[in-house]
């Protein structure tokens, strides 16, 4: 994994054209139904899902006919209600502090903030418009000039039919590679539903080897079981031990996090030292102090669009205190990238952006364009994120 950077050090934020006040007088949350290059094989959880992306869009309005937009984790639970009135009338800018290098939630909100951390996306885009800067600025500046990304898709492609094989995988890979990524995480666990052991172990070993191969030693793998190991931590370390030579950047939650450390005690034991990465089913800074070290993760992947910035900020100090990294989780939204990717460009402890093929008509992101594994993360005011017209003609 590439060394951790000091601490970030937060940059000066821009004064924009901040002196009109413009008051929030409404939301609308859409579901939106995109397209992926391919259906979702199985992972060690899950079965096998359609090449139909869904997005939810929340949008804030205000009244100077700017809106500020997120990814509403809330709608993917039929039963979670949440009343987003208490907005209406209110300046945005006034439920953030921004006396310091990088911005906080007001003593006075904070408690609503923290209720739904997600809502601090939508609110901050539609700040950073009224002052004329990018999310990231407020974030605490620039530190680094690309951000790097990973790509997600490689999942059980050999488990799809009795035809299926470890090249399925492969060729995902290559699509991959295609799209201009240089580094892919990798599905394993097919013990935990689709295959007998041991030789769910041996096909998990197979394919990762097949990719390396293939993608040559240039490009970086990952490896994420979806805790499809857990009970079984020496097959785990078995398998991390076979596919040594893959050199993984991380083995995402190989096992349940009550098992992290008996994991990382059986790599130690083989001569391994390969980071272990997890969380993505928490939200909060809370989280990380009450469980690490007792679940001695290296990186942290709480989910971008449950957590949200400010969240994301707190987690980031935790990680610079503790010597981690954070990557974090983020599948089926193109608008989690886009705020993974202001992120990245704002903190130091971020690792790598996690994305997928999924894409959508509903909206444009011009400026965040992948190259050679990096993202550029456009400058221009807010998330960057064009909201489309269906009434209105294609970009030329």
């Amino acid at each position: 994994m590439p060394q951790t950077p000091g601490c970030h050090e937060p940059g000066g934020r821009s004064k924009g054209r901040g002196s009109l006040v413009a008051r929030i007088e409404g939301a609308a949350l859409y579901e939106l139904v995109g397209w992926r290059d391919a259906v979702v094989a199985p992972d060690a959880c899950a079965g096998i899902r359609p090449a139909e992306a869904r997005e939810n869009l929340l949008m804030l309005l205000s009244d100077d006919g700017r809106h500020g937009v997120a990814h509403w984790p809330a709608a993917r639970n039929p039963t979670a209600v949440c009343d987003l009135g208490w907005l209406v009338g209110v300046d945005p800018r006034a439920l953030f502090d921004f006396s310091g290098s990088r911005v906080r939630r007001s003593h006075t909100h904070a408690e609503r903030l923290r209720t739904v951390r997600s809502l601090d996306v939508a609110l901050l885009d539609l700040c950073a418009q009224a002052e004329g800067v990018p999310v990231w600025r407020l974030l605490g500046g620039e530190a680094r000039p690309t951000v790097p990304a990973y790509d997600s898709t490689l999942y059980f492609e050999d488990l799809v039919s009795d035809e299926s094989g470890p090249e399925h995988v492969v060729a995902r890979a290559h699509q991959a590679i295609a799209r201009g990524h240089r580094r892919l995480k990798i599905k394993v666990g097919r013990g935990h539903k689709w295959m007998e052991w041991p030789a769910c172990t041996e096909r998990d070993v197979e394919v990762a080897l097949a990719v390396r191969e293939a993608v040559g030693p240039k490009v970086e793998l990952m490896v994420d079981a979806n805790g499809g190991y857990t009970d079984y931590i020496e097959d785990a370390a078995d398998f991390l031990t076979e596919t040594a030579c893959c050199r993984f950047v991380w083995a995402e939650e190989m096992v349940a996090g009550y098992q992290v450390a008996g994991l990382k005690a059986a790599l130690k034991a083989r001569g391994l030292e390969i980071p272990l990465a997890g969380g993505e089913g928490a939200s909060t800074a809370a989280w990380c102090r009450e469980s690490w070290p007792s679940v001695p993760l290296d990186v942290l992947q709480m989910d971008m669009c449950a957590t949200g910035f400010l969240e994301w900020l707190e987690i980031a100090d935790f990680a610079c205190e503790h010597g981690l990294r954070i990557a974090p989780h983020n599948f089926g939204t193109q608008l989690g990238v886009a705020a993974s990717l202001h992120l990245g460009k704002a903190v130091a402890e971020y690792l790598y952006c996690e994305t997928d093929d999924s894409r959508f008509d509903a909206y444009r992101l011009p400026g965040f364009v992948l190259a050679a594994g990096e993202f550029s993360v456009p400058d221009s005011p807010g998330l960057g994120v064009v909201i489309e017209d269906p009434r209105d003609p294609p970009p030329a």
